[in-house]
């Protein structure tokens, strides 16, 4: 979740508690001044803080984005020159507030250790931000089905609201997502599966959560868990409330990139080259890009701190092609068998071909 989203959300609800007798009007005044001028809302180190962050989130990405079309070496200094610049900001930042967890989550990202040892940073703040919301703040339980118990939702409020202009939630958020992703790239496909289903109960912060269950339970050959588990998100989504308007609407889960590659992946691996087959072609020709960046691995930037929001009608193929890379990387001749499917190279040329690539 962006931090363009939800801190002005928090700053808005803090705001306005502050100011309860405001009209509709006024409210709505506020609500426009907030998303365009955040930082004067901010009138408490936690506050001050997070615009901080903001800041240092906007600069790293638009950085990123600058150096997109740099030859390799160079592009290669400078970003870890930019890494390192960015991990000082950040742990300056998490230094005077203990409370910013993105800040903490972004320190840790991008140290220069092992996934074993970052993984274990991971945990460690993980156990800490649950420990202080659930101490701290009223009606949380991360064992709840929407991380919040329903005494504290029986004011009106819901948990959408609730996670969603909660910065400390939020970054919870995204170090859940964080383990369950590097457990993923490490072949720790039950932890990765056990963290992602947290993330999944959660309303009012979008992610494809789902995605790293899906990709998991392919590279564990579990054909009937998958095709249960795929079912149970169609339900979900069937029965979801109605969602926030900063939430991107999901597509149907046959619909879904991740689905689509962890299907193929799932029936290559056991053997049913027919269907595999079939299953191929549907990802080729339902999502857009995702035969080219099946067949030719593109850099993608690290999620910083979480999976960003999709830019283009291909970013959500890239980023499940980019997830499963290890598993793909572990499936003998998976990529030299997709390549010799008819129509994939086609597929992939075709979109190369419309996108300058």
């Amino acid at each position: 979740m962006d931090p363009s989203v939800y801190i002005p959300l928090y700053l808005e609800r803090e705001y306005l508690s502050s100011h309860p007798n405001l009209t509709a009007g006024a409210r709505e005044l506020v609500h426009e001044d907030v998303a365009a001028r955040p930082e004067r809302y901010a009138t408490t180190d936690h506050a001050r803080a997070l615009i901080a962050y903001a800041e240092v989130h906007r600069h790293l990405h638009q950085t990123l984005k600058s150096m997109e079309e740099l030859p390799d070496e160079e592009f290669e200094r400078k970003r870890s020159q930019l890494f390192a610049e960015t991990r000082l900001a950040a742990h300056k930042i998490a230094e005077t507030d203990r409370l910013c967890i993105d800040a903490h989550l972004l320190s840790i990202l991008l140290a220069e250790v092992s996934l074993d040892a970052c993984l274990h940073d991971l945990l460690v703040l993980e156990g800490h931000t649950r420990d202080f919301l659930e101490g701290g703040t009223s009606g949380f339980d991360a064992e709840a089905e929407h991380l919040f118990t329903p005494a504290a939702l029986s004011d009106g409020r819901d948990a959408a609201e609730l996670t969603a202009t909660n910065p400390v939630v939020v970054g919870w958020l995204h170090t859940i997502e964080a383990i369950s992703q590097l457990s993923l790239a490490s072949a720790r496909y039950r932890a990765a599966m056990q963290y992602a289903r947290i993330v999944m109960r959660a309303e009012g912060y979008p992610n494809r959560a789902e995605g790293t269950v899906l990709l998991a339970l392919a590279r564990l050959e579990d054909e009937e868990g998958f095709f249960a588990f795929a079912r149970e998100v169609d339900q979900r989504e069937r029965e979801a409330h109605a969602q926030p308007a900063w939430m991107i609407p999901h597509e149907p889960v046959d619909d879904s990139p991740w689905y689509l590659l962890a299907r193929t992946l799932l029936l290559y691996k056991l053997g049913r080259r027919r269907a595999a087959r079939r299953a191929l072609r549907d990802f080729a020709n339902r999502c857009d890009g995702g035969a080219f960046f099946l067949l030719n691995p593109t850099y993608l930037t690290p999620y910083l701190p979480a999976r960003p929001t999709p830019q283009a009608s291909w970013s959500t193929a890239h980023q499940a092609v980019w997830e499963a890379d290890g598993i793909i990387a572990d499936t003998p001749d998976f990529v030299v068998w997709a390549e010799s499917v008819e129509g994939v190279v086609y597929a992939s040329e075709a979109f190369a071909d419309r996108n300058g690539f």
